[in-house]
């Protein structure tokens, strides 16, 4: 059954007219599509309204109707006005409609909710994305393979004069040049202190001597992300057993990975070993997130989620401790749940 279909059956057992689905990861999960507009469901069909802009793109999308909205009457085919007109000549004003209200604006919100009854069907998005079918999760361990590259090759250039931005460059650009559309995210280097700031910016600071380096990076492949953290230790003793404490936190937690284990137990037990060791105050983050079309997507792995984790999803696990002024420890990977022990993709050993 394919992403389509089974937004058909929800959109079906919801008993209402039409929906409307709108926001880049949405449109890319369902059709496959990189541009801007909204997939449309009413009375049993698909319709992708785009700009004109986005025409050639859009006339790419298999299995739905395609129309284009455009400000002026450029083409007979062509709709004058703006998504919202378009949305009118699809959809009776007299509808309820079905919206993903996540990645609605406010404004968006506002001119929908004017016209139409809205029901929100974010959860039922959410959960629908939740689990990976064999080619999403075969774009992951791509995305995961270009970041290994990037990885280990960003991890040998880690010389005395080297600064952050360079290297993030240099990751950046070897992500590229092994196949990654983009990446997932900016990519973190940081050296020394500034590994203290988990979603550090990189800086013109230089490597120097005894320094400890952090890369947190992760390559885009045909639209799916991935995402790996690695702490490059050298000869500072404190942060070696720190090291160790992160790394003990992030196995046990892994271990105890599979379906039908809440995500809230998974960050429990990675938050219980940096606790014990007295650390547990710098540990200021959740233990991990799902991994899909966008960097973060459910499940949360944290304290209060009440998610369970399922079969094929896929997740990070990164337990961390920042000592301000000092130094941070993070080491992140990303792997499949399966019924047993989870798959781990791992990026690069550790170095220390």
């Amino acid at each position: 059954m394919n992403k389509l279909r089974k937004l058909q059956t929800i959109l079906e057992d919801k008993k209402e007219a039409c929906a409307v689905i709108i926001g880049s990861p949405n449109l890319f999960y369902f059709l496959e599509y990189s541009g801007v507009g909204a997939l449309i469901y009413c009375d049993a069909r698909f319709t992708l309204l785009a700009p004109a802009l986005d025409m050639y793109r859009a006339s790419n999308v298999k299995d739905v109707d395609v129309l284009i909205y455009y400000p002026s009457k450029i083409a007979e085919n062509v709709i004058e006005g703006n998504m919202f007109k378009a949305i009118e000549k699809v959809i009776n004003e007299k509808s309820n409609i079905l919206l993903d209200v996540n990645w609605v604006d406010a404004n968006t919100y506002k001119t929908l909710s004017e016209k139409y009854k809205i029901s929100d069907i974010s959860n039922d998005i959410i959960k629908l994305r939740e689990i990976k079918d064999e080619d999403e999760i075969e774009k992951i361990r791509k995305a995961g393979e270009i970041t290994s590259t990037a990885m280990k090759i960003g991890m040998e250039r880690l010389t005395e004069e080297v600064s952050e931005k360079q290297i993030a460059g240099i990751i950046d650009m070897t992500m590229k040049s092994a196949g990654a559309e983009d990446y997932a995210f900016p990519s973190i280097v940081a050296f020394g202190e500034n590994t203290a700031y988990p979603h550090h910016i990189p800086t013109d600071r230089v490597l120097m001597n005894n320094d400890i380096a952090l890369f947190d990076i992760g390559a885009k492949y045909n639209g799916y992300c991935f995402d790996s953290t690695r702490t490059f230790v050298f000869k500072n003793n404190e942060a070696k057993k720190i090291y160790e404490i992160v790394l003990q936190a992030q196995l046990e937690a892994i271990d105890a990975v599979r379906d039908g284990v809440t995500a809230s137990e998974i960050d429990n037990i990675a938050r219980k070993v940096i606790e014990k060791a007295g650390y547990g105050k710098y540990f200021m983050h959740s233990t991990g997130h799902g991994v899909g079309v966008e960097i973060h997507e459910s499940p949360a792995i944290s304290m209060n989620s009440k998610q369970v984790l399922k079969e094929n999803m896929v997740i990070t696990v990164e337990p961390g401790i920042y000592l301000k002024g000092r130094f941070g420890i993070r080491i992140e990977d990303t792997l499949i749940v399966t019924k047993g022990k989870p798959i781990v993709l791992e990026t690069t050993y550790k170095l220390l």
